[in-house]
């Protein structure tokens, strides 16, 4: 059985690391048009992408994306936190994938405390994960 030496291992370790960066840079160069990056904040307009359909047969003519919501926060591993029009805050945390920006006639930003009618530190419960832990 072979013993791996640490100088083998760094050497493993880096070579390793160089291959992924080359990939991640090949990969942003192959996908750069297609890649979006939308820049939700607080009090934003986005329809939710209902990706129950996407495998589903027959339901062609089912509207792919439900619900006119507005961003309440996004959280540090990039889900997003949404309430509806008439202030409940969703249970649910949606990924970036499931959702797109919904552009108005009108550009105007809502305020989240006053469609939710809670205060700052009451959006911040919506933000503690299962652990107990903070999540913003």
């Amino acid at each position: 059985m072979l013993q791996k030496r640490p100088k083998d291992l760094k050497a493993i370790r880096d070579t390793l690391h160089k291959s992924h960066i080359r990939s991640s840079k090949e990969f942003e160069k192959i996908y750069r048009e297609s890649i979006r990056n939308f820049d939700l904040q607080p009090g934003n307009l986005v329809l939710v992408r209902n990706s129950k359909l996407d495998s589903s047969i027959g339901y062609k003519n089912k509207p792919r994306y439900v619900g006119l919501m507005v961003v309440v926060q996004r959280t540090q591993q990039g889900s997003y936190i949404l309430a509806e029009l008439d202030g409940s805050v969703s249970k649910l945390r949606f990924t970036a994938y499931q959702i797109i920006p919904y552009y108005p006639h009108l550009n105007k930003r809502i305020q989240i405390t006053k469609i939710t009618e809670l205060s700052a530190e009451e959006l911040l419960k919506y933000t503690i994960n299962r652990d107990g832990k903070l999540d913003c």
